[in-house]
């Protein structure tokens, strides 16, 4: 007689499920920590944002804010080249990156979005494919071209962070009734469909008006999910990635002091400025690893400490406020439960990291004290 081999794919599967599950409880929370494997660094005089790493290629990609310039680095230490791709020309992508830019799956081409569209370029610069929007009125979302700022494939569209001034003015309750935070880029009918109203639950409901830089969302997709932290509001949002996007989970972070700025009367905001409060506290990045959400945070500066930094330089005010202020890292389950809270070094730049391979990459923090001529990351594995 012929038996079945159904019953025993199942057992397997659930062995396998059991063994997934008892390797993660095998690690303890309090033997969670950040292990510097390696370093690059790369000669090169001037200031960059870090927007992507390709481990099986050795390459890594960064972004000249001051120059424009799209720069391609190497792991054995190497500035392989720099060019622009600004401006208004036919392979132009315009002014300015939307978001870090990231490498195709081998490595031989990158992807930038914009504004005006989506370009795809080669190693050399050249444009592979890709243009501007089809649309009558292109948005216009704001941007940071670095790696806290990522965009997600998904087949031939790109989840990305969609937000920005928005049709009504910041002062207004409509514009916190219609303010949407992600947006889906159609690379072949090169469209581009808004989504994500704020949480009906979220501070920014609460009838004062936020400067427009405190609501940039920090985004992140896994397993079908997405992971969103609303700018400076402390507070985890799962959604499910298909549409109408049925809200998964939201969880509040528990960090005792943690402090952020609530926002304004209307009457007394000004919508014509962005104004970030540097006091407040900062939710920097969002990752999410195979085990792991990951969320960089500024915790803020109580009022009754604030005058201490009011005359300080801006330099001055950053160093000062970092060391007394250590930025950290919340590293939860992928359900969002927490697991443990770390401390970031002084030495990693607590926005500007991503996740590749097994392994997170820091952009080293920028030294406050003396130009450098060099760039580096940190390659680093978190783990017990």
């Amino acid at each position: 007689m012929k038996t079945s081999s159904f019953p025993v794919l199942i057992i397997l599967m659930l062995i396998f499920a059991c063994s997934e599950k008892n390797k993660l409880q095998s690690v303890h929370p309090n033997d969670i920590q950040f292990f510097k494997v390696d370093s690059v660094q790369i000669p090169y005089l001037g200031l960059l944002n870090l927007m992507d790493v390709h481990l099986p290629s050795g390459q890594l990609l960064f972004f000249n804010q001051q120059t424009g310039h799209l720069v391609l680095g190497s792991m054995r230490g190497e500035l392989i080249r720099e060019f622009s791709k600004q401006g208004d020309m036919p392979d132009s992508y315009g002014f300015f990156p939307l978001g870090a830019g990231k490498f195709s799956s081998n490595g031989k081409a990158f992807t930038i979005i914009s504004n005006q569209g989506v370009y795809t370029y080669d190693l050399e610069g050249n444009l592979v494919h890709g243009g501007r929007h089809r649309i009558t009125k292109l948005p216009a979302f704001s941007g940071r071209a670095s790696s806290d700022m990522e965009f997600f494939w998904v087949g031939d569209r790109i989840l990305t962070v969609g937000a920005g001034r928005g049709e009504y003015p910041r002062n207004t309750p409509e514009f916190y009734e219609n303010y949407q935070s992600l947006a889906w880029f159609d690379t072949l009918e090169r469209k581009v469909e808004q989504f994500m109203k704020l949480d009906e639950k979220s501070v920014f409901r609460n009838g004062m008006a936020h400067d427009i830089s405190h609501l940039t969302p920090r985004m992140a997709l896994a397993k079908d999910k997405i992971y969103l932290v609303q700018g400076i509001e402390p507070a985890l949002n799962m959604h499910s990635l298909t549409a109408p996007y049925e809200k998964i989970k939201r969880v509040d972070f528990d960090i005792s002091d943690y402090i952020f700025n609530q926002g304004e009367e209307f009457k007394k905001a000004d919508p014509r400025i962005i104004n970030p409060d540097m006091f407040s506290g900062r939710i920097e990045n969002l990752k999410v690893t195979d085990q792991y959400v990951l969320v960089s945070f500024f915790p803020g500066i109580p009022e009754r400490e604030q005058e201490k930094y009011q005359n300080l330089g801006w330099m001055d005010f950053l160093d000062k406020t970092r060391k007394d202020y250590n930025p950290r890292m919340l590293v939860m389950d992928l359900d969002g439960n927490l697991l443990t809270e770390l401390e970031i070094p002084l030495q990693f730049s607590e926005r500007q990291w991503l996740y590749r391979d097994g392994y997170l990459w820091f952009l080293a923090s920028l030294n406050l004290k003396e130009e450098e001529d060099f760039v580096k990351v940190y390659k680093v594995k978190l783990g017990g």
